[in-house]
């Protein structure tokens, strides 16, 4: 009988994240056309419980909808987790007839296959309007309470880039996610993302260098809405010249996005419909310094995360 209920949670869970994702598709009026099918079926291989975190980019007077994460809140850990991605890469490959370009995210996983500090890593499909430009994101989400260095330093070496000697102190040790995004073109993005708590303490030793910098070399803008914010999360990648700048709110903040930032039409919209959502985990804008010094925002992302169970889960802190 408990095998019963368990098989019962899980079909529930899986039939949960189909809802989400495609409540999203239908909120934005995107059509679930192919690739999303394929990210479909292997989201509803992941066992244990996820939060689905669905976004949209805006340039301007333009909207991308088409774009989904997920991983693992209870379940699969690294290494097991990558069974799914690198099955999702496969599908990929196979169906589309591309070829995606993962030997530096190959060379990531092998160098750190047994590494006890990669919790696990996420799964995402961003779709654009010409097939060539979509692609697979693929974040490994690091121990908050582990010195990441030899991660960083991998991931820097893959890039081929390298940061003033201060940034690079704070990457080597306040990263708490390395991203790979991995476009049906060819292309290849790797992402080093440092963050810090706006509440010192919360993510165990995280901050310490961090939030000092960003006091020192941002905008006092900047440093208000991190100040009113959960997390900042800094995104360092090859081919910005800029970091982009991820604030991150939960609770009540989550769904009052709009009284925070001045967002066009669109953001207007986005966030109206996440204010309606239940469930709802977290929030997040991700912009440049650059663009949040405009009296409205016109270029920027809105990501929010919906959990397929609405059970009360310990939010680690």
């Amino acid at each position: 009988m408990m095998f019963l209920d368990q098989s019962l949670r899980q079909i529930n869970l899986r039939e949960r994240r189909l809802q989400i994702v495609r409540s999203h598709l239908d909120a934005f009026d995107v059509e679930s056309v192919f690739p999303i099918p394929l990210f479909e079926e292997a989201i509803l291989e992941i066992e244990g419980t996820c939060g689905v975190e669905p976004s949209c980019k805006v340039e301007g007077n333009q909207l991308w909808a088409g774009r989904f994460e997920v991983c693992n809140d209870i379940g699969v850990v690294w290494p097991q987790c990558l069974n799914y991605t690198v099955k999702f890469l496969d599908q990929l490959e196979s169906h589309l007839g591309v070829k995606i370009k993962r030997q530096a995210f190959e060379q990531f996983c092998a160098i750190h296959f047994n590494s006890r500090k990669i919790v696990n890593n996420s799964i995402g499909i961003h779709l654009d309007n010409n097939i060539k430009n979509s692609s697979v994101s693929l974040y490994f989400h690091l121990d908050f309470e582990q010195d990441p260095e030899e991660l960083v330093r991998t991931a820097m070496t893959l890039t081929q880039k390298f940061y003033p000697e201060e940034l690079t102190q704070i990457l080597i040790r306040e990263t708490i996610m390395i991203g790979f995004e991995l476009f049906f073109d060819g292309r290849s993005v790797i992402e080093i993302c440092a963050g810090a708590p706006a509440i010192s303490g919360k993510l165990g030793t995280k901050g310490n260098y961090l939030t000092p910098y960003i006091e020192k070399n941002f905008s006092q803008k900047v440093n208000d809405l991190f100040r009113k914010s959960r997390l900042i999360i800094l995104s360092y990648s090859q081919v910005y010249t800029e970091p982009i700048l991820w604030f991150y709110f939960i609770d009540d903040d989550a769904k009052k996005l709009s009284t925070l930032f001045y967002f066009n039409g669109l953001g207007e919209r986005i966030c109206g419909f996440i204010k309606n959502q239940d469930c709802l985990v977290d929030a997040a804008v991700t912009v440049t310094e650059k663009e949040l010094e405009k009296s409205r925002l016109e270029n920027f992302c809105i990501f929010y995360t919906r959990r397929d169970s609405c059970q009360a889960y310990p939010r680690s802190e």
